[in-house]
């Protein structure tokens, strides 16, 4: 104690001696409760004041180098401190002064405002005592100054930063909370309550269990997965996405950040600070997406910024094989890994907030095969206008490619096909004169040895040539058709054609007991060749009439309607029917029969067909065995 003693008498002594001065040092020697009180003190200046004679006041050196004066050139007044006090202040010194004066129990303890010299502001914790006589009258009076102008300046960064983080939490409506890992408790804001419809009133008592009790239970097991990779140093923040249960009954979506700020002594965390943010629409409008992709009905697939899927349509899927595959959340590059390695700038550069296409690329598959691409790489952003990843949009073009690699192919095979027309035309023309000379011969012949005329060699020869001739005739009409389209077509009522075939066909309607229905909608034209509807229409009405059934009221019904630029004629009976699953493929083919018929010649399907299709048409059938046949001829509107 007589060492520290010497100590402060040492830093208090100057040269220049006051009464006041020696008095404090015998009061220290006498009362050490005054030394436990300046050693208590940190000390940035000492004042002793005369209370009965209160301009009188002793300050140490400290006191004024302090506020920047020199101490030699300071009187030891009390005039000298008081204009350098905040006026504000200088108000609080004499009301605590006041009070100190008439209660010893209230302590002298303020924050003073004290300006510096060359203008700043100085912070200084003033404390003091008063030395009273046996009355209680103070007499006299001791005081310490500390300087807490770092401490003060520290305040109020830490009230800046602690403003402009409750203006970010306020501003982002965030969820906070404190998690103390040791022992478990917890503490969060309001508006983490708030999100899942509490007040956290409601919620008391709160602790890390309150958490576990709101979570679902299928994302908790994650959460905790990557809280346990963020405290082993794995991660450097804690980072999830989880459910939660709200007040309602519904579930809502948070995304949580955290991240430990202190350890203990051994290494184990101590303190975790983190967020809540409500993240409920932003989820709902991604799944919409994912199920739009999903769905969309060309090949497009949704990639977060390490290209790990998201989202991918069935057609994507197909393009690239990948069907019954699990591809959400695996990285691109690892699914299709020659693709992938092939796409790595675009896809760098698309990160970018570029847009790259290519209207076709060559990928050699890993077995050989070859498939072209055209794609397209653009950028998709989150809420904040940050590129969140990819989508990418493909297009499977081989078939188009080969298409082009038989371009050429197909100009040699037209120009075949004229050859082949050019002849088909030189074959019927002159075996058509031929045929004719036979069968004229043929007669001659007959006229000059009418006794042979029942001869079975001659009847033979006249069945032949008859035959011939209808052959040729037949392939003269094929060719005749395969040219028409370089014809003229014209406008034809389909209405008035109807009616005149049926007409022509009434006797033999009426004998087969076949009734024929006209549902045709007048005043409807098409494009064509009058001879070939008038055919057209005669083949598939007689074919109903021919092969109808005997055991019930047969009928021939015709009908039409407008589709697609097109006039549909329908010719519908409740016939015998065809096995289409035995003789689809050859159902149009020449001289094909399915009945047995011992009329049928096989032709007039083909003809039909061909005249159809001559005309810009086409023409389906639907058929069942002892049901009925309807065959829809498709013929160009006139209107189209």
């Amino acid at each position: 104690m007589k060492e520290e003693q010497k100590i402060l008498e040492g830093s208090l002594l100057g040269n220049e001696e006051n009464y006041l001065k020696k008095e404090l040092y015998d009061l220290i020697r006498s009362d050490t409760s005054i030394l436990d009180f300046l050693q208590e003190a940190i000390l940035d200046g000492i004042w002793f004041w005369d209370l009965d004679n209160p301009d009188n006041v002793w300050m140490s050196p400290e006191y004024w180098t302090t506020f920047g004066y020199d101490p030699k050139k300071m009187p030891h007044k009390s005039s000298s401190w008081q204009p350098i006090v905040f006026e504000e202040d200088l108000k609080n010194i004499y009301a605590n002064f006041a009070a100190h004066a008439k209660d010893p129990k209230i302590p002298y303890d303020q924050i003073v405002r004290f300006r510096h010299k060359l203008g700043h502001t100085v912070w200084i914790r003033c404390r003091g005592m008063m030395f009273r006589d046996a009355d209680g009258k103070p007499l006299k009076m001791l005081g310490a100054h500390t300087d807490i102008s770092k401490v003060k300046e520290k305040e109020e960064e830490l009230r800046l930063q602690k403003a402009f983080f409750e203006q970010v939490i306020t501003g982002t409506n965030l969820g906070t909370w404190k998690w103390n890992v040791k022992t478990g408790a917890t503490i969060f804001n309001e508006r983490w309550a708030e999100i899942i419809g509490y007040n956290l009133e409601e919620l008391e008592p709160v602790s890390i269990d309150t958490w576990m009790k709101y979570a679902y239970e299928k994302d908790l097991e994650k959460s905790n997965k990557l809280l346990e990779d963020h405290i082993t140093g794995k991660t450097e923040v804690y980072e999830y996405e989880a459910r939660m249960h709200h007040k309602n009954g519904n579930l809502v979506w948070v995304l949580g950040k955290g991240k430990v700020v202190s350890w203990d002594e051994e290494g184990n965390p101590e303190w975790m600070v983190g967020s809540h943010q409500e993240i409920t629409d932003k989820k709902k409008a991604y799944e919409r997406n994912r199920q739009f992709i999903k769905q969309a009905p060309t090949a497009i697939a949704m990639f977060d910024r390490n290209m790990e899927y998201l989202a991918a349509s069935e057609e994507w899927l197909s393009v690239f094989n990948l069907e019954g595959q699990q591809v959400l959340g695996m990285s691109h590059y690892e699914v299709l890994p020659i693709i992938g390695n092939k796409w790595k700038v675009s896809h760098k550069k698309s990160l970018q907030g570029n847009v790259i296409k290519n209207s076709e690329e060559r990928i050699e598959k890993i077995e050989g095969s070859i498939q072209w691409l055209s794609w397209e790489f653009r950028p998709w952003y989150t809420d904040e206008d940050e590129v969140g990843g990819i989508i990418i949009h493909a297009n499977d073009i081989t078939k188009i490619k080969k298409k082009e690699e038989l371009k050429s192919l197909l100009a040699v095979a037209e120009d075949q096909n004229k050859r082949l027309k050019n002849f088909a035309h030189i074959v019927s023309h002159n075996l058509k004169s031929h045929s004719g000379n036979f069968e004229m011969l043929l007669d001659l012949f007959v006229q000059e040895n009418p006794e042979l005329k029942y001869n079975e060699i001659v009847k033979l020869f006249k069945t032949a040539s008859g035959h011939l001739t209808e052959t040729i005739s037949h392939l003269n009409e094929v060719v005749l058709m395969n040219t028409s389209l370089d014809e003229n077509l014209i406008g034809l009522d389909i209405y008035d054609a109807t009616n005149k075939t049926i007409e022509g066909v009434k006797a033999i309607a009426t004998e087969a007991e076949v009734e024929i229905r006209n549902y045709v909608t007048p005043d409807i034209r098409i494009l064509g060749i009058s001879a070939y509807l008038d055919s057209i229409l005669l083949n598939l009405i007689t074919n109903s009439i021919k092969y109808s059934a005997k055991n019930r009221d047969s009928y021939v019904e015709l009908s039409t309607k407008i589709e697609k630029g097109f006039v549909v004629l329908s010719v519908a009976d409740n016939g015998l029917g065809i096995d289409l699953k035995k003789h689809r493929s050859k159902l149009f083919g020449m001289y094909k029969t399915f009945h047995h018929n011992k009329d049928a010649r096989g032709i007039g399907l083909f003809i039909t067909k061909n005249q159809i299709e001559a005309m810009g048409g086409k023409i389906t059938v639907k058929s069942e065995v002892n049901l009925g046949t309807t065959f829809k001829v498709y013929l160009r509107y006139e209107k189209n």
